[in-house]
This record gives C-alpha cells, sequence and structure tokens, in this order.
C-alpha cells in the first residue's frame, strides 16, 4: 500500500511539474520577430578618442586598423596556403590543427562586421573538405545554420568533461602528409545525448566591459535587489579561483580577461598555439600531426614578423598573435542601437523594464577610475582645476550585469565552468541584438519570440518576468519585440 501512495504521489507531483512548464511557456505568441534589422552594421568600428602617442596622433588607430587583420587573417598548417588570398584577407601564417573548428577569427565572428557572431552562411560546412581534408559535417553543422562547437558533457569513464572537441582534423589534407587522427564520433556523442553546442558571443565594445571594476559590477548588481527579491531572480558572479576576482566573458563568463579570451581560442578553436597555451591539443600527441616549432605564436625577436610585412602600427608589428586579437577586441566600439526608434520600440523600452527584463539584463554600467588606458583622457574627462584632465570612467549600456543565472531544465547544458553549473549561463549582453541571426546559447532559433518564451522552464529564475510577458497584450508584445530589434 505504501508503494501504491509513493507511486501516486510521484504520479501528481509529475502532473505539476508539466501544467506548471506549461503555464510558463504559455501559447506561441502570435505576434512576429521583426527579423534582422537593416541599415549600417552600427559595430565593427574603432572607440572614439583612442589614445595617442606623442607626435602620432593615430597610433591607437592604427593598432586596431593592425589587430583587425590579424583576426580577419586565415590561417594553414604550416603557412605555405594562401586561403585568405581569395577572400581579400592576409594570410595568418602556420599554425592550424591537428583539430580545430575553422581556420579563421572573423569567420565565427562575422555578423553585422568582424568582430560579430555567427553569420548567416555557416562557413564550418565547406572547411570540412579544404584542401582534401577526411572530414564529415557533423549533423549539428549546416550551411544555414550557427557556427557551433561541440561540448561533450561526460568522459568515457563517466566523471565530467565539458571541454571542447573540435570538429575536424587536418588529416588528408595537402599540408599535413602522414597525418592521419580520426575526427571525433559526433554521431555516437549525439546518440548518448553527450554533447552541447554553443555559438561565437559577439565581442564589440569588451574593452569597456573589462574595463569595469569588480566593484563597479557588485554595485550594479545590487542596484535593483527588490526587484530581483519580487520575481525570484538571484544569481551570483563567477569566479577566477587564483586571485578570487569577477570574471565575465563568455556564455558561463568564465573567463577572465581578453588576453586569456584570445588565448584560449586562438588554441581551442583554431589549434595554434600561443605564449598562453604553448601545446597542442592532440590527446594522442601524434607526432606524424605536428608540423611547426612551438609555440607557433610568440614574442617577436627582430625588427618585425618574418612572416607579415610591417602593418603601420609599431606596437602590432611587435605584438603576438594574441595580443592582436585581444587589442582589436579591447579597442572595439560598442554596437549602438538605431538613431531614431520607432514609436513602437520607445514603448517597448517601458514594456521591458516594467516586466522585469532588467532584473537581469541591467542596462547601464560604468567603467572604474583610471581603466582605459588606450582612451586619451582629455577626451573623456573634464578639465581638473589646475587645468590638467585625469581618466575617468565611461558610462555604457550592455544590457547585462555580467552574472550567471539559473536558467532552468529548458537551457541547461549540463557543464559547469568556474562556479557556474549546467544550469547557469551569464546574462546574455543585448547590446546589437538588433542584427543577430541566431539566438541562446547553441543558436537553437532564430526567432526573438521563441528565444523569450525558451527563458522559461522549472527552475529558471526568469519564470516570473516570462509570465509577465505572456499576460501583456498583444501590443506591447510587440513593442518589446521592436525595442529589442532596436538595440
Amino acid at each position: 500500500m505504501s508503494r501504491d501512495r509513493s507511486s501516486y504521489s510521484a504520479l501528481l507531483a509529475s502532473f505539476a511539474f508539466a501544467v506548471g512548464a506549461f503555464a510558463l511557456s504559455g501559447p506561441a505568441s502570435a505576434q512576429q520577430d521583426p527579423g534582422v534589422r537593416g541599415g549600417p552594421p552600427g559595430a565593427g568600428g574603432p572607440l572614439p578618442n583612442l589614445i595617442t602617442c606623442g607626435v602620432n596622433p593615430g597610433c591607437g588607430q592604427a593598432f586596431f586598423t593592425a589587430a583587425q587583420v590579424f583576426f580577419t587573417s586565415v590561417f594553414s598548417v604550416t603557412g605555405g596556403i594562401d586561403d585568405g588570398a581569395a577572400l581579400g584577407v592576409t594570410n595568418g601564417g602556420p599554425g592550424l590543427g591537428p583539430r580545430f573548428n575553422l581556420n579563421q577569427c572573423a569567420g565565427c565572428h562575422a555578423q553585422p562586421a568582424a568582430g560579430g557572431t555567427s553569420p548567416r552562411v555557416n562557413p564550418q560546412v565547406a572547411i570540412a573538405t579544404l584542401h582534401g581534408a577526411n572530414n564529415v559535417v557533423p549533423p549539428f553543422i549546416t550551411k544555414n545554420g550557427p557556427v557551433r562547437e561541440a561540448r561533450f558533457v561526460l568522459n568515457p569513464d563517466g566523471t565530467p568533461d565539458g571541454q571542447v572537441h573540435e570538429l575536424y582534423v587536418i588529416s588528408g589534407r595537402s599540408d599535413a602528409p602522414g597525418c592521419d587522427i580520426e575526427q571525433e564520433d559526433f554521431p555516437a556523442a549525439i546518440a548518448a545525448n553527450n554533447v552541447i553546442y554553443r555559438i561565437p558571443t559577439p565581442t564589440f565594445g569588451l574593452g569597456l566591459v573589462e574595463g569595469i571594476s569588480d566593484l563597479n559590477l557588485v554595485t550594479a548588481f545590487n542596484s535593483n535587489q527588490a526587484l530581483k527579491s519580487q520575481l525570484g531572480v538571484s544569481g551570483h558572479f563567477n569566479i577566477n579561483p587564483d586571485d578570487g576576482t569577477i570574471t565575465r566573458f563568455g556564455w558561463k563568463a568564465q573567463e577572465k580577461s581578453l588576453l586569456m579570451f584570445s588565448g584560449q581560442a586562438y588554441l581551442v578553436e583554431m589549434g595554434v598555439t600561443n605564449e598562453l597555451f604553448p601545446n597542442k591539443r592532440d590527446n594522442e600527441t601524434t607526432p606524424s600531426c605536428q608540423f611547426n616549432v612551438l609555440p607557433e605564436d610568440m614574442t617577436i625577436f627582430g625588427t618585425q614578423d618574418p612572416v607579415s610585412p610591417p602593418t603601420g602600427s609599431t606596437a602590432s608589428d611587435f605584438s603576438t598573435g594574441i595580443v592582436n586579437f585581444s587589442t582589436f577586441m579591447r579597442l572595439s566600439a560598442p554596437p549602438t542601437p538605431v538613431t531614431s526608434a520607432s514609436a513602437s520600440a520607445v514603448r517597448g523600452s517601458v514594456v521591458f523594464n516594467n516586466i522585469g527584463c532588467q532584473a537581469c539584463h541591467v542596462t547601464q554600467q560604468q567603467t572604474a577610475v583610471n581603466g582605459l588606458a588606450f582612451l586619451n583622457s582629455s577626451s573623456n574627462c573634464p578639465p581638473t582645476p589646475a587645468g590638467s584632465s585625469a581618466s575617468c570612467e565611461v558610462t555604457l549600456n550592455p544590457y547585462s550585469d555580467f552574472a550567471v543565472h539559473n536558467m532552468g531544465y529548458g537551457l541547461a547544458d549540463r557543464v559547469t565552468q568556474g562556479v557556474a553549473n549546467g544550469q547557469e549561463f551569464r546574462s546574455a549582453p543585448l547590446w546589437g541584438i538588433g542584427q543577430r541571426i541566431f539566438f541562446l546559447h547553441d543558436g537553437r532559433t532564430t526567432d526573438l519570440v521563441q528565444a523569450i518564451l525558451d527563458h522559461a522552464s522549472p527552475q529558471s529564475e526568469a519564470n516570473a518576468v516570462i509570465n509577465n510577458y505572456n499576460l501583456l497584450p498583444p501590443q506591447s508584445k510587440q513593442d518589446l519585440l521592436d525595442f529589442l530589434r532596436s538595440l
């Protein structure tokens, strides 16, 4: 009898669970995502007022321009193949593989300009067999789907994995003779429900994000505690275990700095070893698949890089690739919203606040005082009484608290990074969302309405906000969508 009662209780609990999930999600909205807005990108250029260097007023701009060349460069195994020529970009040199996701940073970060996120046409399809490579395109990579990286949840022995497992290998390529490592068995991982996906995060304006002090992040996070409490929102920051400071880049805010972000992406996404990550990731450590002296990206000991011609920026010429990558992101301006918002978008900004979106997507942040050495202090701060100038904070509008929040079962990826568990994700910055094609961490939808609704699931901190959204009248829902697409 006790077993029957237990089964009955479990059945009731399952029913309540299902009803609760349905009520939170609600019926499909009749409103429509306006879609990717047209017009100029509004992103991809440098910050205004970049630093001047003595008699060289354009040195900051020159470094950004040179760093952008690195970001768009195309890499090959030994550097002897110039795949960039057909694209009108620079040969990035050696280092591709043995395992990789793509051969160019800007291939993943392309929409709406170099530094953005996944483009409409996925370059990961064409590169699978480029130069004779023996790869099969995984089923989760499609021509008109998002650029993705894959992570395995568990190791074969059942312990947590969570690392990126690159899509392709260099075996068979004309510039990798003798290499015969095999591609990951993605169909088996899919069948075992052991693989999750991530799409590229935009890099615009990240120098300003890097310049926000931990204190200012905490202050902004605590500024709306009453609202959070009312909505059932908690959240916390991801933390660097080495120094206890707040990390803020990546889908789980797992990366501390743009330099670390660049070094890891250089190795993990393309396979290029560097001074932060000097060893190849190939677990088989196959000598026949390693063709270059390591690290492949390193400080220049000489007058200039022997591979690349002078760029017009001495700072860039003597810097490593990862320093150039991080500099491109650091000096990049934030995406700008539309210059003249529609009446609907203006109303939508009010709706955004009224239903509680800003509990996580905090509108405004401030950089630290003296936190932006790459900007001319005189152009950002009023003169002091003595007539000189001093660095001061810059206000930015990323629409994120850069904390991680529990998004429930529906968006869970079961991967822990730092102190962010398998259901927690960073509040995605919404600046520039008007020109994004794919949404959520895995790019599962191109529909902004669906992306909003997918925030709701059992245990999600966003449930109350999405319930508020579902209760809105049709016009207010449309206003909110129009507002988001104006950003």
